[in-house]
């Protein structure tokens, strides 16, 4: 695998390089960021570990591995999109039914002024370009200049945005818009306080000539008619025939909603985490309206099944890769547990935390005494998109990503070593597996998204105590500040997308 580097001009809310339905939008110069190249043929050099992310990590000089010295070039790169808030979540997929790339990002602000943003890309290759364009190009790379009918690339642009007032914990469009979908309309979900469902409609505008953005869906944990046994219908608001304003103190007195997923075998399942220990699992087939304080209608599933899963907060969720029935969680306890929905009775916990302290180099120690977490809590999960074996997990302030392979339980399988065998401190904050193949994504505090070969683990039954480590990624793309999100594009995975600062870049692979 390798980079090819696709430059466009530079997108925002203000300025960008593609003109939207009734827009005034022009076009602008990119500026620099610095993708990373490791070296072929299995042998991997150690990604630049960088000063410029504002934070005094280390200086890892001319160290070197077996392979030799760490090797990177420096482009002029595009296919951006800047945003005038800090960036948190992303979820790009491919939305066969209008033939465009759709990108949701949400804004991170610890005020009440958070934005829930739709951005599209249209897609060009170099040689579909016109050469009236080059001259707003900066054309500087390692060779010298380069003629643009070598490049692909996407120009971004906001087609809709609406405010939300807590910061997005996750993102995730409807699974059916990569195999078709709906041409007139694009759905997508949230988590925040509580969970939420919306709809893009590309026919009619908004009073700034975005597409029109609704919310469709609230669906929210009342732990007051939750029974503690486990399976419930009752756990929804309007599942007992209440009604209740879309209002902040309403609200407020629900659990918040750490994450969710939405299955992608059957789109009709969500499965949602929250800090009060349980998962829920919503039939979106069977919805009933509610009165809001705005005069207006939303909908709510039904309730499916609600249990407890975790001794406490539940931080991540995910379904097993082509099912409806299996699915696996973690939280604040530092476990990963599977269950059956057809076998509620029984939890198979895959992974505990080992009661001995860390190894040094295995987590990243916080400043911050007051927190109050678990020092061994796993904030994100992660299953593969090919089989139904292979997880990942990572902890809070931790470098270290975890690989269980589900027929072995209890010892994880591989480790990808972040520390880089201990020169580097930063956290990673973000995982995703690639939709075709065994190629994890990690996004972190040392402004690197890194991708890692999980294609050859050990075999099962290989009879070792301790994991294998994977401590050299094989692609590596440097971000100009941390990163806060990784994502794939949905289908092919030909393409990475980075969240950093106020941007989100998409990278060629």
């Amino acid at each position: 695998m390798e980079w090819y580097n696709g430059r466009a001009k530079r997108s925002s809310e203000s300025a960008g390089l593609y003109t939207a339905p009734n827009s005034d939008m022009t076009y602008t110069t990119p500026s620099r960021l610095t993708p990373l190249k490791f070296g072929n043929g299995g042998n991997y050099n150690y990604p630049l570990l960088p000063p410029s992310c504002g934070n005094s990590y280390y200086d890892v000089g001319g160290y070197t591995t077996s392979a030799g010295p760490r090797s990177t070039y420096s482009a002029e790169s595009g296919s951006y999109y800047s945003s005038q808030s800090p960036l948190y979540c992303s979820d790009w997929v491919y939305f066969a039914g209008a033939e465009t790339d759709c990108v949701a990002l949400s804004s991170y602000k610890e005020d009440f002024t958070n934005k829930l943003q739709i951005v599209h890309g249209v897609s060009y290759s170099g040689d579909s370009r016109e050469d009236s364009n080059a001259d707003s190009v900066s054309m500087g790379s390692p060779g010298g200049p380069q003629s643009l009918e070598s490049e692909d690339g996407f120009e971004f642009y906001k087609v809709a945005e609406i405010p939300t007032d807590y910061p997005i914990t996750n993102l995730q469009w409807d699974p059916s818009i990569a195999s078709g979908g709906n041409g007139n309309t694009e759905r997508l979900a949230a988590s925040s306080e509580v969970f939420r469902l919306y709809e893009v409609d590309h026919e009619t505008l908004d009073r700034n000539n975005n597409f029109n953005i609704s919310q469709t869906h609230i669906l929210a944990n009342n732990t007051n008619t939750t029974s503690a046994c486990g399976s419930s219908n009752s756990g929804t608001v309007s599942a007992t025939g209440n009604s209740w304003k879309n209002d902040s103190t309403t609200i407020n007195t629900f659990p918040p909603v750490t994450s969710f997923d939405w299955n992608k075998k059957d789109p009709s399942i969500i499965i949602t985490s929250s800090v009060d220990t349980t998962c829920t699992i919503w039939d979106l087939n069977r919805s009933h309206q509610l009165s809001t304080g705005l005069n207006t209608k939303t909908d709510t599933a039904s309730v499916k099944t609600q249990l407890i899963a975790h001794d406490s907060e539940v931080f991540d969720v995910k379904f097993i890769h082509d099912s409806t029935n299996i699915f696996a969680s973690v939280g604040n306890d530092g476990s990963i547990r599977v269950f059956d929905l057809r076998s509620l009775e029984h939890s198979t916990i895959i992974y505990e935390p080992p009661t001995t302290a860390p190894k040094s180099g295995s987590g990243v120690k916080s400043n911050n005494s007051s927190l109050q977490h678990n020092s061994h809590a796993l904030l994100k999960l992660s299953t593969s998109n090919v089989d139904q074996h292979h997880l990942a997990a990572v902890g809070v302030n931790s470098n270290q990503v975890k690989i269980i392979d589900m027929r072995m339980p209890g010892i994880p399988v591989a480790r990808l070593d972040g520390s880089f065998d201990g020169v580097n401190n930063a956290a990673i904050n973000s995982i995703k597996w690639h939709p075709n193949s065994n190629f994890l994504l990690t996004g972190g505090d040392d402004c690197q998204a890194l991708v890692w070969d999980c294609n050859s683990l050990p075999a099962v039954g290989a009879g070792s105590n301790e994991p294998a480590v994977i401590d050299v990624p094989v692609l590596g793309y440097e971000a100009e500040s941390e990163v806060n999100n990784v994502s794939w594009r949905t289908g092919s995975g030909d393409w990475m997308g980075v969240v950093a600062g106020k941007g989100f870049q998409a990278v060629l692979l």
